[in-house]
């Protein structure tokens, strides 16, 4: 069974090869569950963009659903695009968090320095879990990253009162509080916002933010004026989720530890080519029931229909690759037989 509760668990970004790790940790009996890769070793060193190649065909390394019926395209403005746009060969630097400056992470979340568990990654990659109380901290060394979050969400979102906040609002508070855990946010840019509803059976979606108890914001990197995904179109390089007391209760947040060359130029599909492909090639890559789904719980399959409400030209990185190629993502609303779902699909964006 599906839950879909990809806010009250941390997901991790898939990489080379993916590591589950469930630490049970002993101060406050709570667990952490993570999705943990790295890179393996011996892999490929990327190219540059004199060298020859051809550009790999888009794929996705998490779960992925089909359309089985129909699009509807009501909803759905009309968008102009560029005629074509660069794919780049990423390199990843070689940049680690050793144990004192994971220490010295932990101490800006107001954490006592020493690590409540030590796990070894695949590769060279360590994790540095500390807790405290009701909450959790990880820091990974290689990839870098930090995972902050409430033991239990739900209790941190639902059982609190106070205003939600707007999404203006919302990510100038976001961008505060990461500089006040002196963490950099030059290079980010704004990706999305979420309004979620949780409760005790399933987190929700919803449009209307009086209904939510919790604003999901995301943020990424950008290239030539393009929003980057990375690895895992579900999860960019910042998520911070904040609840009605305007606490954040959850942050994902990774390094920007890469460097993009320019490889070919391509050209794209435009509008009505790509909305003419979206039935028969795009991907359903994130599915989650809203509040007026009549089941919460649900086994996830090919969604009988989508109407797509905004579209965007977005980066990628393909798996088990370092290139990053254009993609088309599509978010809205969408039907599993009789079940309201709010849906992303992607979409590769450059023509055969």
């Amino acid at each position: 069974m599906v839950t879909l509760n990809d806010l009250s668990e941390f997901w991790q970004r898939n990489r080379k090869r993916i590591l589950l790790v469930v630490l049970l940790l002993a101060a406050g009996g709570g667990a952490i569950l993570f999705w943990q890769s790295s890179k393996e070793s011996g892999g490929t060193e990327p190219t540059n963009g004199e060298e020859g190649g051809e550009i790999p065909a888009f794929s996705f390394a998490g779960d992925t659903w089909k359309i089985s019926e129909q699009v509807n395209l009501g909803e759905l403005a009309e968008t102009g695009f560029p005629k074509e746009t660069a794919v780049y060969k990423v390199e990843e630097q070689r940049v680690v968090f050793s144990e004192q400056q994971a220490q010295d992470v932990a101490a800006r979340f107001n954490f006592e320095p020493e690590a409540t568990n030590r796990v070894s990654l695949p590769g060279e990659g360590r994790m540095f879990v500390f807790a405290k109380d009701d909450v959790n901290l990880a820091v990974f060394s290689y990839p870098r990253e930090i995972r902050y979050s409430f033991k239990d969400i739900t209790a941190k979102t639902s059982k609190v009162v106070g205003k939600i906040y707007g999404q203006d609002a919302a990510i100038q508070k976001a961008k505060e509080y990461l500089e006040g855990k002196y963490l950099a946010t030059a290079d980010l840019v704004f990706f999305g916002a979420r309004y979620l509803i949780y409760d005790v059976e399933a987190v929700t979606q919803t449009q209307n933010s009086s209904n939510a108890n919790a604003l999901e914001l995301s943020f990424a990197q950008a290239v030539n004026g393009q929003k980057i995904l990375g690895k895992t179109v579900s999860e960019p390089l910042v998520k911070i989720v904040f609840n009605r007391a305007g606490e954040v209760v959850s942050l994902s947040y990774k390094e920007t530890d890469q460097t993009f060359t320019q490889f070919r130029i391509v050209p794209l599909l435009n509008f009505a080519e790509a909305t003419g492909k979206l039935k028969e090639e795009g991907l359903v890559i994130s599915i989650l029931p809203t509040e007026d789904a009549k089941e919460r719980f649900f086994e996830t399959a090919d969604l009988t229909s989508f109407t797509p409400q905004t579209v965007s030209l977005v980066y990628y990185q393909v798996p088990e690759t370092d290139f990053l190629i254009p993609i088309y993502l599509f978010d809205g609303k969408g039907m599993l037989d009789t079940i309201e779902v709010y849906a992303s699909v992607a979409l590769p964006a450059g023509k055969p």
